[in-house]
């Protein structure tokens, strides 16, 4: 049987529009009972989530077979725990929606951590594989930013054989107002070589310009595969050489970026 795909960023196999008061409303198109449909959805924002959830009732009210969900990019992937007194755990709460929806299985695209393919059903989380791939310089170093991404440093080495060393950095974040504290260790093994930054997610940048602020690198690679860039490129530009990133939060276009669509 033919696997139905439904697109709700690009309205592919379905209509999506807001109401004068900005209620979200969804519309699939040539999807009938028993068919087997596979949803792509990056929920960027609130209103993509509601979306999502309203394809999920879209698809209830002809009885077609949920097969697969495709999440790009998940919504408060990086709230995985609580961090204050008082706070949501927002993962929590997106992956509970998540699970509403009843699919028989969830792709994730390099989630910020193990946590969420704890917390929604089905999931299986796919690496960023394909992006370190993309990575050409030879003899590079690669710079870890912080602990988080210390446990994939063996699989770079397996993807990559132009990576030859690894560089280690401390990071600690002030979680009452999201200020870092960072040292780049080894920092002058980076002098004169080739080096590549490797990173889930990009959102202002502040780690990866600190980073690059106590190094001096004879060319500079940043590859992330979510790109927020809400501060964006020129920030970067001056600093950076070449930026790797997947089209799971947005598309882009400037000189400095290599973009690399993400498809299962």
């Amino acid at each position: 049987m033919k696997m139905i795909k439904v697109n709700i960023n690009n309205q592919i196999g379905c209509k999506t529009f807001l109401f004068p008061d900005k209620q979200p409303h969804i519309n699939i198109d040539g999807v009938n009972e028993n068919d087997e449909v596979q949803v792509t959805c990056s929920i960027t924002d609130a209103n993509n989530l509601l979306l999502l959830l309203q394809c999920s009732n879209a698809l209830d009210n002809v009885f077609a077979k949920k097969k697969e969900l495709v999440i790009p990019y998940l919504l408060g992937a990086r709230f995985d725990r609580l961090m204050q007194k008082g706070d949501s755990v927002d993962l929590k709460v997106i992956a509970n929606l998540i699970n509403s929806c009843g699919f028989e299985k969830v792709y994730l695209y390099d989630v910020h951590s193990d946590t969420s393919t704890v917390l929604i059903e089905n999931s299986i989380n796919i690496s960023n594989a394909e992006l370190v791939k993309q990575y050409k310089k030879e003899d590079a170093i690669l710079i870890c930013p912080d602990a988080g991404a210390v446990k994939k440093v063996s699989k770079y080495f397996e993807l990559n054989s132009n990576i030859k060393d690894v560089v280690y950095c401390n990071k600690i974040r002030n979680l009452s107002n999201g200020n870092i504290t960072l040292k780049v260790l080894e920092a002058e093994k980076c002098e004169g070589k080739n080096c590549v930054i490797i990173d889930d997610l990009c959102d202002g940048g502040g780690t990866f310009l600190a980073i690059a602020s106590q190094i001096k690198p004879a060319h500079l690679t940043l590859i992330v595969t979510h790109g927020i860039f809400s501060k964006g490129f020129e920030v970067f530009k001056g600093t950076f050489d070449e930026i790797i990133v997947s089209d799971s939060y947005a598309e882009y276009v400037d000189e400095l970026v290599r973009q690399i669509k993400f498809e299962i």
